[in-house]
């Protein structure tokens, strides 16, 4: 029998004494709280093959994490097990059934199971995972249920407290619906699968999910989190900052475990560090009124209690306050921003064929692996990257066209393909933003400002053009003999503009030209780089005219899909000051 036949065939979803169907109109649980329960659960999951698996835990509710529920599927048999009640488990992760798990969105799950039981499955099939590569669009369990069965899931108790006993009939209800259908979802989803090849994919991805949850598990265990208090973006907080912000950690990490609750219904991390900032201004003794708007809760004896901690750590010598953790050095890169862009398109227009989510393919920070230049060979770059071998085998197909254009003809035709296949409403987006950064923008607030007027293919910047006309601050260009151009005023932008050379409209040609130097220029270009590097159609007409006016500020203006990282330029190609562009 094939390998993949019998990935499949590990997790079938019959019991041997339930032959028939996979999902009970009226799912009756089991609970398991005494031995003798828990004795007659054992001896069904020591035969079967496979089992059905979730968890339930209260960190929204408690202090302390516990693991709250564990809920076991086999056929027709539904377990809600009581991980808090005085039964000794242990002999449950010795069961034959529980080699072979079948979860949905397991990350948490494992952790879980790992965290309180150390227990790892030997395999896992991950529902969620099957329907991201079966391209569904909404990979939820209440959606797939919905969608496979026309079913929908009571979901109220989500956000119970599962440590309450009894548990109620509802939330008995809910954590069954948990399980049952996980089975009949997964024999829909490994017929499809293996329609379409991507049996291989689901057993590698599922494996790679049980190897990070085991290295997470390890990793945690070998390096015990120091400086708790230490929040998220604290990290450049000064001495001072930090000692107000241990003080408010250590003050609410007393509270929630005074009144056994999860520490942010106390006090939120971010509101915590607004705290913290405000109070550390402050010269002298701090008061409420110093600080963000407090929650309603904290008034009274609460209140005094916080200012007291608050202004007892303002207070203390400043050899006691913590020093800022020296950063660890990041790992060298060497990212080829234009290679990163490259393999984006090609992993975006690959996912649309295999009609999956692009991030199944790669990653941000996969992409930036394969970007790295200090990563040598592409199959050095796909080691780096972490890549799965289904995916490193979609790569190496990918990779040959991952080409970067070099010469000034090949970034013209790099742009012109990408301007023809960005949307209409695409660019009326883009144009829209540059135009408030233009109306904002200090260095075109005064003065002439040599300007052009766009073509389909450039930002649509009319509205500012208009604007500076009714100013009377607008410099157009107009094409001259021998390749050379002028400016002019132009005040009546509907009768003062004509087509020109190449069908550009430019001032009529009974206008006078501009006499004297504009305060800024607005310029257009085919390709521009980050580094302010232009690239201009080829007849070099503004590279000439702009070599006249060094100290005059040149803004090149850009849709994002004209942009790379840097281009090389010839000693007659004139450099921006700076690039307006939509960034993403």
């Amino acid at each position: 029998m094939p390998i993949l036949s019998l990935f499949s065939k590990f997790f079938s979803p019959k019991y041997i004494e339930e032959a028939k169907g996979f999902i009970d109109s009226d799912p009756k649980h089991i609970l398991v709280n005494d031995k003798s329960s828990f004795k007659k659960m054992l001896s069904i999951l020591s035969k079967a093959g496979s089992c059905v698996m979730d968890t339930e835990a209260d960190s929204m509710h408690h202090y302390q994490e516990k693991l709250s529920l564990i809920q076991i599927s086999v056929g027709k048999y539904h377990w809600l097990l009581d991980p808090l009640c005085e039964l000794n488990i242990k002999p449950l992760w010795k069961c034959r059934a529980l080699k072979r798990i079948t979860f949905h969105a397991c990350d948490y799950d494992l952790r879980l199971l790992a965290r309180f039981h150390e227990f790892h499955p030997e395999s896992v099939y991950d529902t969620s995972i099957a329907a991201k590569l079966l391209g569904e669009r909404q990979t939820g369990l209440a959606a797939l249920v919905g969608k496979y069965f026309g079913i929908k899931l009571n979901k109220e108790n989500q956000r119970a407290d599962w440590t309450k006993r009894p548990l109620s009939p509802e939330m008995c209800h809910y954590a069954v619906l948990d399980t049952i259908y996980l089975d009949a979802i997964k024999e829909l989803q490994c017929k499809k699968l293996e329609e379409l090849g991507r049996m291989e994919w689901l057993q590698e991805s599922c494996e790679n999910v049980l190897k990070k949850s085991q290295n997470n598990q390890n990793s945690l265990l070998e390096n015990e989190p120091k400086d708790n208090w230490r929040l998220k973006g604290s990290n450049v907080f000064r001495p001072l900052e930090l000692q107000l912000l241990r003080a408010v950690w250590q003050w609410r990490d007393h509270e929630a475990k005074k009144r056994d609750c999860a520490s942010y219904r106390i006090l939120g991390p971010y509101f915590i560090l607004a705290v913290v900032k405000a109070a550390a201004k402050i010269k002298g003794k701090i008061s409420e009124h110093d600080l963000p708007r407090l929650p309603r809760n904290l008034k009274g004896k609460l209140l005094q209690s916080f200012l007291r901690e608050l202004n007892a750590a303002a207070s203390a010598p400043a050899n006691e306050y913590p020093a800022p953790l020296l950063r660890k050095a990041s790992p060298r890169t060497a990212i080829n921003e234009d290679l990163r862009e490259k393999l984006r398109e090609l992993r975006n227009k690959k996912a649309e064929e295999l009609k999956i989510d692009f991030g199944l393919l790669a990653t941000q920070n996969q992409l930036n692996a394969l970007a790295d230049g200090l990563n040598g060979t592409w199959e050095e770059k796909f080691e780096a990257a972490e890549l799965m071998n289904w995916q490193r085998e979609i790569w190496r197909s990918l990779v040959p066209n991952a080409v970067l254009p070099k010469t000034a003809n090949e970034l013209r035709a790099w742009a012109k393909e990408r301007l023809l296949a960005m949307s209409a409403e695409s660019k009326a987006k883009e144009s829209e933003k540059l135009l408030l950064e233009l109306f904002a923008h200090p260095v075109l607030k005064n003065g002439c400002i040599a300007a052009f007027y766009p073509t389909e293919h450039e930002p649509q910047i009319i509205p500012f053009l208009k604007k500076l006309a009714g100013e009377g601050r607008l410099l157009l260009p107009r094409v001259c003999n021998e390749q050379k151009m002028e400016l002019v005023q132009v005040q009546n932008f509907e009768e003062d503009i004509e087509s020109g050379t190449f069908g550009i409209m430019e001032p009529k040609s009974d206008l006078p030209a501009f006499e004297g130097n504009p305060t800024a220029f607005l310029v257009p270009g085919v390709v521009f780089g980050k580094d302010s590097s232009r690239v201009g159609h080829g007849a070099g007409y503004y590279d000439r005219f702009l070599t006249a006016f060094k100290g005059v500020p040149k803004l090149g203006v850009a849709y994002s899909a004209q942009i790379r990282s840097s281009l090389s330029q010839s000693a007659t190609d004139v450099r921006m000051n700076e690039v307006i562009w939509v960034r993403g």
